[in-house]
């Protein structure tokens, strides 16, 4: 009986400790699974952003996200794309039908995009061609409602043009191949037009040809570009990687953080130099012989860039690029890339300062805080022109900045006021025609962020635009979001400084 009694124990006692050490192991595991860390929805585009600027990824989860595969035939022009567009509605009224934005069919930029398919999870979905072949409109298998998801794939092809003129911002010259929104961009929804019930509560405006061309709302890229190995390529984002095949075709991969829009150009010919700006790696690309003009522009530009973050707050991305372009003496900007004219490198080189730092200045005001170039193009553009005299104060003096501000913006604002030229700022970019344009949405503007900046003095002026820039970053403005704030932070009314500026003219 004793033997018995210990050997029963002793199984109980192994027994009892089994099942502990049995619990112990479940417990270790049940641990491990919900400390494990989620996986991190935005992990492939961290690296399109600077290291101190990655955690604005997670300030939303309903980015738009396109995937683009493109395969470039420089000699005839034409791309064979495809594309993944995941889209979130963030809007309060449910979808219907869809819109694309078909950039290149622009008659200013005389390109021709095709849209072979649109499907859904391998299924074809109805599309049509809208606005002049500016757009295709998609009928989903559903409506999409507010915070719904739907995830689109479309096949696509477009042809550039190579035209003579010496402006080329779209298509082939001088050696350069433009291709910017070369692909179909979903377009902004209008709350306030589905509100008012209008038929098609989608932006598909027709922008005047003297002013920018495209709104769009910040997204997130990953890109696949296949071309002759001959090339080199500068593009929005961040260059993951480049291989090179036997038959001569290199294949570029790219990614971004948020971004307004994706663009490319190329060149057989490209030179490139390189310096910092704090953290940022920053690239002049240029063409033979514009050696001394290319290194004058990676310098300007170093600057400017940063002068901005030194009043407006921190440059998102980890490289920017300026970049010689058959633009003839203008400049135009995209997320992280600025392109400009060849004439600043050559002829009037005495502008190039001018072209580039206003252009950097669009990194902050178009890409980061966003708004309607074609409706309210005075928001970025009079921003940008102002952002110039920021810099020439700090860099070249003040005495150089109020000389810019008499010549370039008040003596043309007094000369539109004495000859019945003057105009109301806050009209879309079609109101001006060409030659009241840079007058009214660039001068007048830009003396309207003066006036508001003498009204509330330095320190709170610079206050109130890195506040701006928080605020909306990556988001898209309207005038009273600028007014507000400004109103807000400072204490003071601005309603008379605005109506002088903004929203009259004066008649001789």
């Amino acid at each position: 009986m004793t033997t018995s009694n210990q050997t029963w124990k002793e199984r109980g006692a192994r027994l009892a400790a089994g099942l502990m050490f049995a619990s112990l192991l479940l417990l270790l595991a049940g641990c491990t699974l919900f400390n494990r860390p989620k996986p991190d929805p935005w992990a492939a585009y961290r690296a399109g952003l600077a290291p101190l600027s990655q955690n604005i990824l997670d300030s939303r989860s309903d980015w738009p996200r396109y995937s683009l595969d493109l395969q470039i035939d420089p000699e005839t022009r034409t791309i064979q794309g495809s594309q993944e567009v995941i889209i979130t509605n963030d809007t309060q009224f449910t979808w219907g039908d869809l819109y694309f934005r078909l950039f290149p069919n622009l008659p200013h930029f005389d390109g021709e995009m095709e849209i072979a398919s649109v499907q859904r999870a391998g299924r074809p979905l109805p599309f049509s061609y809208a606005a002049d072949r500016t757009a295709i409109r998609v009928a989903p298998p559903q409506p999409v409602a507010p915070g719904a998801s739907l995830t689109l794939d479309l096949i696509f092809s477009v042809e550039a043009p190579a035209p003579t003129e010496p402006y080329v911002l779209f298509g082939a010259s001088q050696g350069i191949l433009n291709l910017p929104l070369a692909y179909p961009v979903l377009a902004v929804f209008d709350q306030a037009a589905a509100a008012a019930s209008e038929p098609i509560p989608w932006r598909l405006d027709m922008p005047a040809t003297y002013g920018d061309t495209a709104f769009t709302q910040a997204a997130l890229y990953q890109v696949t570009a296949t071309l002759p190995s001959t090339f080199t390529v500068v593009a929005t984002g961040v260059l993951l990687g480049r291989t090179s095949s036997a038959d001569g075709q290199d294949t570029w991969r790219w990614t971004s953080g948020p971004i307004r829009e994706w663009m490319m150009t190329l060149s057989p010919d490209f030179h490139v130099v390189s310096t910092s700006a704090y953290s940022t790696t920053v690239n002049s690309y240029f063409l033979s012989g514009d050696e001394v003009t290319g290194n004058e522009a990676l310098q300007i530009a170093a600057a400017a860039l940063r002068v901005y973050q030194d009043h407006y707050g921190r440059y998102p991305y980890p490289a920017m690029d300026i970049v010689a372009s058959p633009l003839q003496y203008r400049g135009m900007e995209f997320p992280g890339l600025d392109l400009i004219g060849l004439g600043l490198y050559r002829q009037r080189t005495q502008d190039l300062e001018f072209l580039i730092v206003h252009e950097v200045a669009h990194q902050w005001w178009y890409n980061m805080v966003g708004n309607d170039p074609v409706r309210t193009p005075w928001l970025d553009e009079g921003l940008a022109e102002y952002s110039t005299y920021v810099y020439l104060g700090a860099v070249r003096g003040q005495a150089a900045a109020d000389n810019l501000l008499a010549n370039r913006w008040q003596t043309p604002v007094t000369y539109a006021r004495n000859n019945g030229l003057d105009a109301v700022v806050n009209q879309p970019a079609s109101a001006f025609g060409a030659g009241r344009y840079e007058t009214i949405v660039y001068a007048k503007a830009a003396l309207f962020f003066h006036a508001v900046r003498q009204e509330v003095g330095d320190d709170m002026f610079f206050r109130i635009l890195k506040a701006y820039v928080q605020r909306y970053r990556f988001r898209e403005v309207q005038p009273a979001d600028f007014v507000s704030l400004a109103e807000r932070l400072s204490g003071k009314s601005l309603a008379a400084i605005y109506n002088e500026w903004v929203l009259s003219y004066v008649t001789p």
